[in-house]
């Protein structure tokens, strides 16, 4: 599952969109559920953050920490695994800028493991040229 590029379309701000493949943005959808339901984060906020409009939101902290870790994307402690990242990364993205932003961002690290998992989502979003288009959030 290439899960880290479909929490990264939540964001699908004014960078360059790549579509998901169906059966990736199936199993997204199914892991962002299941973490909307278990972090009760509001879908409000969580519209905005497809806007680009990241707040500072202790329930989209939870919930970028639930699906990162759900997709191998980082460890309990909110730690980035990149190889897991650049090998989830579907085509169209460019791995090696993708490889760069997020070593980069690898650094990032806050009070709580969803406070460093949500650092190195806005540290992507931030920095990163290419967004995945994901509907249905």
């Amino acid at each position: 599952m290439k899960s880290f590029v479909l929490f990264v379309a939540l964001v699908a701000g004014i960078h360059a969109n790549v579509t998901l493949p169906p059966e990736q943005s199936e199993k997204a959808l199914k892991t962002a559920s299941e973490c909307i339901k278990e972090t009760g984060v509001s879908k409000e906020v969580l519209a905005e953050a497809k806007k680009g409009h990241i707040a500072d939101d202790e329930g989209l902290k939870k919930f970028t920490l639930c699906f990162f870790k759900k997709a191998g994307i980082v460890d309990n402690n909110g730690k980035l695994n990149l190889e897991t990242a650049l090998a989830k990364l579907p085509p169209g993205v460019d791995k090696a800028e993708a490889k760069k932003v997020l070593e980069g961002c690898q650094a990032k690290s806050g009070k709580t493991p969803q406070d460093t998992a949500f650092e190195i989502y806005k540290c992507y979003h931030a920095n990163a040229k290419t967004h995945i288009a994901l509907a249905g959030i």
